[in-house]
């Protein structure tokens, strides 16, 4: 269990909208903390995705540039 303690002003409006959803407020705001944690689990997969999906065209379309590979342009750069 954890306890919260709240400006009054946001406990207020936070009540509010508990009262507008039909919630106790200690539910309500158990219902935000889930989604929040929901939405950063969609976030990390959708990401994790994206990164599979250039990784993907990278290999597929072989991303070089006269002979090197981005690490290897990388490793040009360094040596001036």
């Amino acid at each position: 269990m954890i306890q919260l303690r709240l400006q009054p002003e946001v406990e207020a409006q936070l009540a509010a909208e508990a009262r507008e959803h039909g919630l106790p407020l200690d539910r309500y705001i158990e219902k935000i903390v889930e989604a929040r944690s929901s939405a950063r689990q969609t976030e990390d997969t959708e990401r994790r995705k994206a990164v599979e999906a250039m990784m993907n065209f990278s290999k597929k379309h072989s991303t070089t540039l006269g002979g090197l590979d981005l690490k290897g342009m990388i490793h040009q750069g360094h040596k001036y």
